[in-house]
């Protein structure tokens, strides 16, 4: 456990949301910004090895550490009641962390010097409904989303910015068929609704439960690799 808090990047608090960076020696020059955020409970630690994997010469990674403190490291975007099976949620909150998501990512990249519009939102779980829902109320401030193991709350449809703005950014999706926290259902809904909108995303199914999935994660890798 010492090597590995040793080896950790370290809390960088500059920014609207406490964060760290995944890769700042090799993304000197970087031109697009992904950012990394976590589920409902955990933390920016968690999805480290997935930014690693994913970091590359052109991509400065960031992981985000939600803002609402729920316990000892461990924190969410807002909080989430799960007892009536299905996901009830304090909307105010949600609606905090958006506005602080939005002033992170405009923050961050003009202090990393990223092109306007070269954001990528990464997310599991709570994270990815955060993703969907800058996607839908606010295209214009990411290029693309990976939604890992999420769904859209019905809200962020309701407040959806026009179809021809949301079909500028890139969807990417992959979600266990045996998830028992956020059914794959919630997949196939996203996979409709941004049909709908004339939108064809990338998902990729596997056979597992509520979790980001090695054959899901080599798939983002190639995803991202395609675009410019």
């Amino acid at each position: 456990m010492t090597v590995a808090t040793l080896a950790q990047p370290p809390l960088l608090t500059d920014l609207p949301l406490a964060y760290r960076l995944v890769n700042p020696p090799q993304a000197t020059g970087a031109k697009r910004l992904l950012l990394l955020l976590h589920g409902v409970g955990g933390n920016e630690l968690n999805l480290l090895p997935v930014g690693e994997q994913l970091a590359d010469a052109r991509t400065l990674v960031l992981s985000v550490r939600a803002p609402l403190v729920l316990g000892p490291l461990s924190f969410g975007f807002y909080q989430v009641d799960f007892s009536s099976g299905k996901p009830v949620f304090n909307q105010t909150q949600q609606l905090d962390g958006q506005r602080l998501l939005l002033g992170f990512i405009q923050e961050a990249s003009a202090r990393y010097g990223i092109p306007a519009g070269q954001v990528y939102l990464l997310g599991f779980s709570q994270g990815a409904i955060m993703a969907y829902d800058v996607a839908l109320t606010h295209p214009a401030q990411v290029r693309g989303v990976l939604a890992f193991s999420g769904r859209m709350l019905v809200e962020s449809r309701q407040q959806q910015a026009p179809a021809a703005d949301i079909q500028q950014v890139h969807f990417f999706l992959s979600h266990g068929r045996h998830d028992d926290k956020l059914p794959a259902f919630y997949a196939d809904e996203a996979v409709t609704f941004l049909e709908s909108q004339g939108i064809t995303p990338h998902y990729e199914a596997f056979e597992g439960g509520h979790e980001v999935s090695p054959s899901g994660l080599a798939a983002a890798r190639q995803w991202l690799a395609q675009l410019s």
